[in-house]
């Protein structure tokens, strides 16, 4: 078999092959670490207390909608974090670039249920 046509084989099987996996990753996409860990914290049930929820409206994120908006486009510091904490390990989530006022979330990840502990933010809010 000539050089030109095992060549022109080969690039038919490799195009067809590439079509097939550009089809296949296409339909499932693809999540960091990062994307996948805010995803399940936002998809989880959240107790917040009188404070943090007032801190929450300071910050305009005054509806759990708009919240579990801002959680998903967190970015997880895992450097800050204590994913292994017992009984329940603690994220920091650091709000996306761009977003003002920026803000720092401690959250406490339990089996179902995230519990929201503190936000640090540069805007000041009178909550007590």
């Amino acid at each position: 078999m000539p050089f030109k046509q095992r060549l022109k084989f080969y690039g038919i099987g490799f195009a067809l092959g590439l079509t097939i996996l550009v089809t296949m990753c296409n339909k499932k996409g693809c999540a960091g670490l990062n994307e996948r860990k805010a995803q399940e914290l936002a998809l989880q049930t959240w107790k917040i207390s009188d404070v943090q929820r007032c801190k929450l409206n300071c910050l305009g994120l005054s509806t759990d909608t708009l919240f579990m908006k801002a959680v998903r486009d967190c970015y997880v510091d895992y450097g800050k974090s204590d994913v292994h904490a017992e009984p329940c390990g603690t994220y920091v989530l650091e709000s996306a670039k761009g977003v003002v006022p920026s803000f720092t979330l401690l959250v406490a990840d339990c089996q179902n249920t995230s519990q929201l502990q503190d936000i640090v933010t540069a805007k000041t809010c009178d909550c007590k």
